[in-house]
């Protein structure tokens, strides 16, 4: 039995059952035995493996859509880049590196880089990011003024409540202990009062998974656009609305697990909803392109041309390029399992998709 797992059958021994929400928020970040304190997760060693991991290309064509898809930005006098949940850092280094080469005059317009990262395990790797890196605890802290965010698998990692529909009520999901004192799902006996983000009209037995703290993310992100101005980027899996059933996950060593396994051990994360997202956008006067399948972004901004500039570049490397653009795009990988929104202000003209 891991440390977690004991501290958590403690926890439901004397209050009867958890929330989802607060059982995720002990397994995964807990600051001495939760997941995210632990070392080497990321990448071909860990647990999981992000598009920046996979290839600087998936960087370098972010910043291709940004510089293709609006002439205006060189007008802003000054501007901040700020990415939610960083890790190491990569996909902003490929980003600054892109644009420092193409764009000189609008590389040096950025006023300051903001991480928001809570893992104090990638700290060292965020600091050596930039001479402007700010790294913060609270997306209150970023600057009033024109700002350029990056959300790349940020939101499918935080912790959720789950609520049921059942005979026309919504009921919460629990987590409690059986018998022999194994981890189960159970469901509240009450029903749970609804608000404006809850499905409207669901079929019976459907869950819905719902994150307080993305809906508060996304409000001040979504105000500081509309007043200030700014491009964010979501890039995350995309809940199939049509499937009625939770889409929790557990992973492991790039393989899946059940979602009471090893926990503390192993990386457990949901499907956001992106018509939940557009919800929360149109409380705002903002812009939204998509989502539009990763595959779909990638290709319309050049990763095809770039790759193969690459290969001619490097013949040596050429299967290895190949098999980085075939996890980005392909069917079988991320290609159409992650989705692609971009949300903008109204006072500039941008062309995405």
């Amino acid at each position: 039995m891991t440390k977690i797992e004991a501290f958590l059958k403690n926890s439901i021994k004397s209050l009867g059952s958890i929330t989802l929400k607060d059982f995720l928020n002990i397994v995964l970040y807990h600051e001495r035995f939760g997941y995210y304190s632990k070392e080497n997760i990321i990448g071909k060693k860990g647990d999981f493996i992000t598009a920046p991991e996979i290839s600087q290309v998936f960087g370098e064509i972010i910043c291709y859509s940004l510089l293709l898809s609006s002439n205006k930005l060189e007008q802003t006098k000054s501007m901040s880049l700020v990415e939610l949940g960083p890790g190491r850092g990569f996909l902003i280094q490929d980003i600054l590196r892109t644009l420092k080469k193409l764009n000189l005059t609008l590389y040096q317009k950025i006023k300051s880089i903001f991480f928001l990262e809570k893992s104090k395990k990638y700290l060292n790797y965020l600091k050596n990011v930039h001479t402007k890196t700010i790294i913060i605890d609270d997306i209150g802290k970023i600057p009033d003024n024109y700002n350029i965010i990056f959300a790349n698998e940020f939101f499918d990692a935080l912790p959720v409540r789950q609520y049921i529909y059942k005979k026309k009520k919504w009921h919460e999901i629990l987590i409690t202990l059986n018998s022999a004192e194994k981890f189960i799902f159970s469901t509240a006996k009450e029903p749970v009062r609804i608000n404006y983000f809850f499905p409207e009209d669901p079929v019976d037995n459907y869950t819905f998974e719902y994150s307080e703290y993305m809906i508060n993310i996304l409000s001040f992100i979504f105000k500081k656009i509309e007043k200030y101005g700014g491009v964010f980027f979501i890039i995350d899996y995309d809940r199939d609305t049509n499937q009625k059933d939770a889409t929790l996950s557990s992973i492991k060593n790039h393989k899946k697990t059940g979602i009471f396994d090893d926990l503390g051990n192993c990386d457990i994360s949901h499907s956001p909803d992106f018509s939940l997202i557009e919800k929360v956008c149109k409380n705002y006067k903002c812009s939204i392109f998509g989502p539009h399948r990763q595959s779909v972004f990638l290709q319309k901004y050049g990763i095809n041309e770039r790759i193969d500039y690459l290969i001619k570049k490097n013949t040596a490397l050429s299967n290895d390029l190949l098999l980085q653009k075939e996890r980005l795009i392909g069917k079988k990988f991320m290609g159409d399992i992650f989705k692609v929104m971009i949300i903008t202000d109204q006072q500039q003209k941008y062309n995405f998709f």
